[in-house]
């Protein structure tokens, strides 16, 4: 059985026994990023805009099928569920998929990930089934983060004053997209552009300062880091709030193992912040959470708290006044693995979280 096959069949389980725990008799998933996670990569949509793409995938009755227009069903088939097992199930592209789907599943009670005619949504449900890692899936997971880590590393190196915000977005994307990886998330922020803690590249030039955030995709799994670049003698009180980002970061991970409540970690991470004099500081923004199939499959602090699985990636990115550190992590049973590195040449500092030692990226300064 081939490594495709494998990840799939150990999915499959996980959907059988939700199927079962709800008293269905099938489950449906129209999700661009339940359809990568059970194609083991592949991708439904066409618009990359939209959360659903031009098929669906149903299991019922012990089959799986892929259903979707005549005009897409070949090129899906053939190229993004190959050696997957699923059968074709087809329609004409002007005609309604739900009723395709209808006629496929007849008066059975089935499960969607999205609202469609009056069968349960079960999207939260189906969402925590994604957060544990396949031992594929961790490989497929480290060598996207090398590829991330290498071109945003590469990009920040290469960055001189008066290259505009935009410049750096077209060549980071560039540099990843030759390797078949698409930005999810690019932040570019310059000088007083750096206040803003969501940065969206603009015309703006670089002049003393910038920071560049990334949200790497490939195969529907996400990596997320960010990098700094200071042209001159960084100030101490930027220094000093970067240093204070660490500190907090330090924080979510001692408390991110298996089995903790992501609210825990959380909160955690808030009272560190208030132990350093920036009591308000986390609610300026988010702090990150559980990445994976989504640039963020929860974040921490917002809604209902999650549990940490094992094998599960962690993207935590605390910020203070002008400064943001992030990289992903991932949960194992012997504890934080770090997913996303700078080189050699980058400057960094030893961080030990729960007696494992960690080198944290600093501002580059050039």
């Amino acid at each position: 059985m081939s490594k495709k096959r494998e990840e799939i069949a150990l999915k499959e389980q996980r959907l059988l026994s939700l199927i079962e725990e709800n008293k269905l008799e099938g489950i449906c998933l129209s999700r661009a990023a339940n359809f990568a996670w059970l194609t083991a990569g592949g991708n439904n949509r066409v618009v990359w805009s939209q959360e659903t793409g031009a098929a669906a995938l149903v299991l019922i009755e012990n089959r799986k099928f892929l259903v979707a227009p005549k005009n897409e069903i070949e090129r899906l088939m053939q190229e993004q569920a190959a050696d997957t097992g699923f059968e074709p199930w087809t329609y004409e592209w002007y005609e309604d998929r739900q009723k395709a789907i209808e006629r496929l599943v007849g008066n059975k009670k089935i499960g969607s990930d999205i609202p469609l005619g009056n069968w349960p949504v079960i999207e939260p449900e189906l969402k925590r089934l994604r957060f544990s890692l396949t031992v594929h899936e961790v490989e497929r997971a480290e060598k996207l983060a090398a590829v991330c880590s290498d071109a945003l590393s590469a990009v920040c190196l290469a960055i001189v004053p008066g290259c505009s915000e935009w410049n750096i977005q077209a060549e980071l994307s560039s540099r990843l997209l030759n390797q078949g990886v698409r930005a999810n998330v690019l932040l570019v922020g310059a000088d007083e552009r750096t206040k803003f803690r969501h940065p969206v590249p603009s015309i703006n030039n670089v002049n003393k300062y910038v920071i560049v955030g990334l949200v790497g995709e490939e195969g529907g799994l996400h990596i997320a880091l960010t990098r700094s670049v200071y042209f001159g003698r960084i100030p101490e009180v930027l220094r000093q709030n970067y240093e204070s980002c660490l500190a907090v970061e330090k924080s979510f991970w001692e408390n991110s193992v298996m089995g903790a409540a992501s609210k825990q970690v959380f909160d955690q991470g808030i009272r560190t912040y208030a132990d350093l004099g920036y009591r308000e500081e986390w609610k300026r923004h988010h702090q990150g959470g559980a990445i994976g199939y989504a640039p963020r499959e929860y974040r921490a602090g917002e809604g209902k708290p999650e549990i940490i699985q094992a094998n599960q990636m962690l993207a935590w990115n605390p910020t203070v006044e002008n400064t943001k550190c992030e990289d992903t992590c991932l949960v194992t049973p012997s504890g934080l693995k770090l997913l996303t590195t700078v080189p050699i040449t980058w400057p960094t500092t030893t961080m030990n979280v729960n007696n494992k030692n960690f080198q944290r990226p600093l501002i580059l300064e050039k």
